[in-house]
């Protein structure tokens, strides 16, 4: 597919010039000119509409050294070490069951939990009895929670369980009592509110003289309900008024959600819709805040708590540095040669400074959509000590941080931006760059693709055939299983979770259709797919929406041979730019890929009359040594080429998609990089082979 001889030489002679140009490219006044900030704003979750969602109905921190939690910098509530707070948006909610009995709460929480992580069990004080109420949701509207209401009251969610009251929407309307003095005064408002049978929670509201206790009674889901609902809380004799729209509120609920078992609450902290209440969360001591939500990481820095787009948002707050500790430990191995290393945390870095504010609160994002980043847990030593020798040190063009994309693996030969990916013109990212990738296949070996006696087709490792010396009736050499219990895998790669075709004992024959490198990151087959299966995947991404596939092939390639354009029965197929082409197929590793269609091939009858397969629906028979035809079944054909070769073909369309690389193939190849670390280039030299006519610059303060 692509011609890679000459590859070793023509590299070693292009980074042996690099190096005199790094070395002068480092120096003089204008090289220290950059600056680079010394924070950065990482969104773990966030609602950004069609640009980015991450999203999650609660986010439930902890920290070892316990934590301090403020509001636009007023002090709010001390956390213990070891101990949870829970973080919501005081949105619409679908009340299921209001009970006294811990059990039945719980039952109804699992049932909801099974197809929803958005439910809740808060715990109040109510008639001096102990009541939990299950909501579900966090909606933007009564509307939204009503249509919700129905369908878990439809679905018996709360059967077998009494209500102390109807199922309704809850939502975030509300009456207002204090300020209060203290968390004590307030607290004891809410139990005089509760034996009155209201529905009351200690909230807390910034003002000039710090964050003050209040007291929020009700939890309506429309406004028209607050006079009535402030008549009846006066009635208690104490002072209450309607707050007004739009107020910054942070009301504090007992949530027993987590803990249902034992009925042990914790404080959930639940913010408005809209009103700009922001709260951060920081730790006691260097042992960083997990956020259970995200996989139970554990980060360094600071966590701040907002709603944006009616979800909740949160933002991890650190240092530059320390957050690239944990990109360059999660994006590459550990045990790769420090100078890939530090290639790696000089592209993340220029990467980071790059975006600036682009994910609207946040710089970037802790996925793939930016870098990937998991927090502390994907740290270690090379990584921690890669960026420290590279502090501050950033890739450079026209005086600006250049946006260093990397990809994991190039397949042998990076891509073109202009062309071939995001049609963007980046004339500082190495088009057609060739790239010393074939590191994920060290150490592998080679498989057999072979067909079995039964007609199917799979993969055995190499190691486990032999050439048995002898063919078959049709001439094509036989091949025998060396072990018993062989397993035949639909792919060239042993998948735990995934069944052999079937397994054959020692001394069976097989036919070898193909030799071909083990799945890696490097070298990949995927499929078989049926026409269905790639006509729904395609339809996803394409503009005009197919009807039909009977054929797929690429019609365009750019620079790198990667795809650019894909024609299906003729024509061509618009899914936006050549990238997208990687989801249309399924989520295929790159765009460095071969269509093989198992259903496409040429028959030449008796007479010599030619005909296409696929062909308007004509059908195919095989006629037999007595000169009788019957028609071929729907499963493998084995087709013989004029050349001898065999290959295994289907009667209705079929395909396979092999390829190499892992990614965009844009800039900086993580296993190219590897591979020049390990021929002896240092990083300077590795960075300007990827990324052209660009400096290495470093703030002078760092």
């Amino acid at each position: 597919m692509i011609n890679r001889k000459g590859l070793s030489l023509g590299r070693t002679a292009v980074l042996g010039s690099l190096l005199a140009a790094v070395a002068l490219g480092t120096t003089g006044a204008s090289a220290w000119a950059v600056s680079v900030p010394d924070q950065i704003r990482v969104a773990l979750f966030v609602d950004l509409g069609s640009k980015y969602q991450s999203l999650t109905p609660a986010v439930t921190l902890n920290a070892a050294g316990g934590m301090k939690l403020s509001w636009n910098g007023i002090a709010l509530a001390s956390v213990q070490g070891g101990q949870s707070a829970r973080f919501a948006v005081d949105g619409y909610r679908a009340k299921l069951l209001e009970t006294e009995d811990l059990g039945s709460a719980v039952s109804v929480l699992k049932k909801v939990q099974a197809s929803s992580n958005a439910a809740f069990i808060t715990l109040l004080n109510k008639n001096d009895k102990p009541v939990y109420q299950v909501t579900e949701g966090n909606y933007a509207s009564a509307a939204a929670a009503s249509a919700a209401l129905a369908k878990w009251t439809g679905a018996g969610a709360t059967v077998g369980a009494q209500s102390l009251s109807a199922a309704s929407v809850a939502g975030p309307w509300a009456v207002e009592a204090g300020p209060y003095a203290s968390e004590a005064e307030a607290s004891a408002a809410v139990s005089r509110f509760g034996a009155a049978g209201l529905d009351a929670f200690v909230a807390r509201k910034a003002s000039a003289a710090g964050a003050g206790y209040y007291v929020r009674i009700g939890q309506a889901s429309d406004p028209s309900a607050l006079a009535a609902l402030q008549e009846a809380a006066s009635a208690s004799g104490q002072a209450v008024r309607i707050p007004a729209a739009g107020e910054a509120y942070v009301v504090v609920r007992n949530d027993v959600t987590l803990n249902g078992a034992t009925g042990q609450a914790v404080p959930l902290y639940a913010l408005p819709q809209s009103g700009g209440a922001a709260l951060k969360a920081a730790p006691v001591g260097d042992k960083g805040i997990q956020a259970l939500e995200r996989s139970k990481r554990t980060y360094r820095g600071s966590m701040e708590i907002s709603v944006l787009n009616n979800n909740l948002a949160l933002v991890n707050e650190l240092p530059l540095e320390q957050y690239l500790y944990s990109v360059v430990g999660s994006e590459i191995f550990q045990g790769w040669p420090a100078e890939a290393q530090k290639a790696q945390a000089v592209a993340a870095r220029s990467y980071a400074l790059s975006q600036g504010v682009g994910f609207q609160i946040a710089n970037v994002v802790d996925t793939t959509l930016s870098q990937t980043y998991t927090g502390m847990g994907g740290e270690n030593a090379q990584a921690v000590a890669a960026v420290e020798a590279t502090e501050g040190e950033v890739l450079t063009s026209g005086g600006k941080a250049i946006t260093a994309v990397f990809s994991a693996n190039a397949g042998g030969i990076t891509a073109d931006n202009l062309s071939e990916i995001w049609r963007n013109d980046t004339p500082y990212l190495a088009s057609a760059a060739q790239s010393p990738d074939e590191g994920p296949q060290e150490g592998k070996l080679d498989w057999y693709k072979v067909a079995l006696s039964g007609g199917q087709v799979g993969y055995i490792r190499s190691d486990l055939l032999e050439d048995s010396g002898t063919k078959n009736a049709a001439g094509i050499p036989l091949y025998r299983t060396t072990e018993a219990d062989v397993a035949v895998r639909p792919g060239p790669q042993i998948v735990a979770t995934v069944e052999p075709i079937a397994r054959l004992n020692a001394g069976a024959s097989v036919v070898v259709l193909d030799k071909v490198p083990e799945y890696t990151n490097y070298s990949w087959v995927e499929g078989p797919f049926t026409a269905d299966q790639l006509l729904n995947s395609l339809n996803k991404r394409a503009k005009t929406k197919l009807t039909s596939l009977q054929t797929l092939e690429v019609s365009k390639r750019g620079p790198s041979g990667r795809a650019m354009e894909l024609k299906a029965d003729g024509t061509v197929i618009d899914v936006g730019v050549p990238d997208n082409l990687r989801g249309a197929l399924g989520g295929i590793k790159s765009t460095l890929f071969e269509i093989e269609e198992t259903g496409r091939y040429t028959v030449i009858g008796a007479n010599g009359e030619k005909k296409e397969f696929p062909s308007g629906g004509s059908s195919l028979s095989i006629a037999g040594a007595d000169g009788a035809s019957v028609p071929a079944d729907s499963g493998n054909l084995f087709v013989l080429g004029a050349k001898g070769e065999l290959r295994a073909a289907t009667t209705s369309p079929g395909f396979i998609i092999s390829g190499k690389g892992f990614g965009h193939g844009l800039g900086m190849s993580q296993w190219g990089a590897k591979g020049l670390a390990e021929q002896g280039y240092d990083y300077q030299s590795i960075l300007q082979y990827y990324y052209k006519n660009v400096k290495i610059e470093k703030d002078g303060g760092k």
